[in-house]
């Protein structure tokens, strides 16, 4: 029966489809690389199950031809030298595969550190009251795949080793929110003849990654409540004007003629007493916020001043959902907003339309899988991963671009998704980081490494740059990029590999050249004995 499998496996045509194969995937895997990124080739391809079958398939077909042609012959001995050399190259392949290491160490200016990052992702779980930490292997795969594992009542769900997040409006699960029809959320889109940009800004708390003011170059964007919008349509002298978010109304220091003064430093302030007779005093240039008669901040208030004079110097625009304000042409403008009727504003030419207006429904981020892009060996989408958690029967979303923490049974539980990483036995320390420029622009031409390597016999002083690798105690570390710190600073990252099969494969490759010389020279020595037995046949 082995004989009839060794028979097959060592037959040329199985040794062809294989290699053909094994060609096919190879070429694939070079186009993905190229616009999807190493590591997304990793999991598609290189490190796949398939294709890990298909090289064990190589092999086995390279065993069973040298098997077959035993016991040797003379004139194989370069084929048997070609085919050792094959497996053995295997052999070291399998060795660094299982037990190489193949990672990058950040470094920091002045800053030691031992932490190599592997390509591996894990998720890891951090209870703060318990001081214990629970890390659990995500899946290697290219697209997106379901756990289906629980933990203590933590169930991990859907992980997207590529995705992006993408708005989702989602209805209140809080009763009271949802009957409040001042905790909106909206969607405006801003647009001139140069740039277009959809914003989404709110002031429901459920809204976590939503805020209620952004930048937009010199603009600064407010959203504020519904109600406030009539407070800018007040012309009163003073241009200041009180809200109170529990009722929901302003009104102005003239109406209740409370008397403006002034400190030495020409800033206003005003004293108000509220219904239980408290007063406090506000600072209104300062901020909207009352403190005490003592000057002491006061933690809970629902009533705040807002002085217009403030907002008039630099370009501001209020959002009340469907109403907007803005101050041009030395006066306050405000005007109804939707999606039929865009605003013209009064600086860089822009407009402004409402595209969504909701107080049922708040924005929230989903993370959804999409295939990675990349450009100059960096990955321009697709770059976040994900994984879906359900906690006490509701779901949240952690990436590894921002770590959530919850509270389980009056416990702390931080989760956040990193790479699996290994300590080293010694410290690097990175003194100083060099980048030399291509003439005339900014494009980086080379860049290196000072680092300062503490080991049990004192420090070490080692320069890092290309085809100048670091090794020690079996680590190999390489110059593979940098980044910023700070205006003057940068840190670097350098790969780090262990590979204990590199011996074997540089045998493997010396042989094989070896059985190629060696099986040359017998088929030549072959092919010329050929032809001098023609010749004499020729010649008789």
């Amino acid at each position: 029966m082995w004989k009839k499998i060794e028979k097959k496996l060592g037959n040329l045509k199985f040794a062809v489809v294989v290699i053909g194969l094994f060609t096919l995937a190879m070429i694939v895997g070079t186009f993905v690389e190229s616009y999807q990124g190493t590591e997304f080739a990793n999991r598609l391809i290189y490190k796949s199950v398939p294709f890990m079958i298909l090289q064990f398939c190589m092999f086995l077909s390279i065993y069973c031809a040298t098997t077959l042609r035993l016991p040797p012959r003379k004139k194989l001995y370069g084929f048997y030298l070609i085919h050792s050399a094959l497996i053995i190259t295997f052999a070291g392949s399998f060795i660094t595969w299982y037990a190489g290491v193949d990672g990058n160490i950040t470094l920091y200016p002045n800053s030691p550190s031992k932490k190599i990052s592997l390509s591996e992702d894990v998720l890891k779980m951090s209870y703060h009251g318990q001081g214990k930490v629970v890390t659990f292997a995500l899946p290697a795969n290219a697209f997106a795949s379901n756990l289906n594992e629980v933990y203590q009542g933590i169930a991990l769900n859907e992980y997207l080793p590529y995705s992006e997040s993408k708005t989702q409006w989602v209805a209140n699960t809080n009763s009271q929110q949802g009957s409040d029809q001042g905790l909106t959320s909206s969607s405006y889109f801003i647009s001139n003849s140069n740039v277009s940009q959809e914003f989404t800004l709110s002031i429901n708390p459920a809204a976590t990654e939503f805020q209620p003011a952004t930048e937009m170059g010199p603009l600064s964007v407010y959203y504020l409540h519904q109600s406030m919008a009539p407070c800018f349509q007040e012309t009163n002298p003073s241009g200041l004007f009180f809200w109170d978010s529990e009722k929901n109304i302003c009104f102005t220091p003239e109406e209740r003629k409370i008397p403006i003064k002034e400190v030495n430093s020409k800033k206003r302030f005003l004293a108000l007493k509220d219904e239980q007779g408290i007063v406090s005093v506000y600072f209104p240039e300062v901020s909207p916020w009352p403190l005490t008669q003592d000057l002491k901040n006061i933690q809970k208030s629902n009533t705040r001043i807002f002085s217009k004079r403030v907002f008039q110097e630099k370009p501001a625009l209020f959002l009340f959902g469907k109403k907007l304000a803005f101050f041009s042409d030395e006066q306050w403008h405000v005007q109804q907003i939707s999606k039929e009727k865009s605003i013209d504003l009064p600086w860089m030419g822009f407009s402004l339309s409402l595209l969504r207006h909701e107080h049922a429904l708040y924005p929230e981020r989903v993370p959804h899988y999409i295939t990675p892009i990349q450009k100059n060996n960096e990955l321009i989408r697709g770059a976040q991963k994900a994984l879906s958690l359900k906690v006490q029967d509701k779901s949240y979303w952690v990436t590894d671009q921002k770590p959530i923490t919850l509270l389980i049974d009056e416990d702390k539980v931080t989760f956040e998704i990193i790479k699996k990483s290994i300590n080293l036995p010694f410290e690097f320390n990175l003194t100083r980081f060099q980048m030399n420029k291509d003439p005339g622009t900014n494009n980086p031409a080379s860049y290196e490494s000072f680092v300062r390597l503490f080991t049990k016999d004192g420090p070490e002083n080692h320069h890092i740059y290309m085809n100048n690798p670091l090794k020690h105690r079996g680590f190999t570390f390489y110059q593979a990029s940098y980044f910023p710190v700070d205006d003057t600073n940068f840190g670097s990252v350098l790969s780090a590999n262990v590979d204990q099969g590199r011996p074997i494969k540089y045998l493997g490759s010396l042989l094989l050249v070896l059985g190629a010389i060696w099986h040359f020279h017998l088929n030549k020595r072959n092919l010329n004995k050929l032809k001098l037995k023609r010749q004499k046949v020729a010649s008789a």
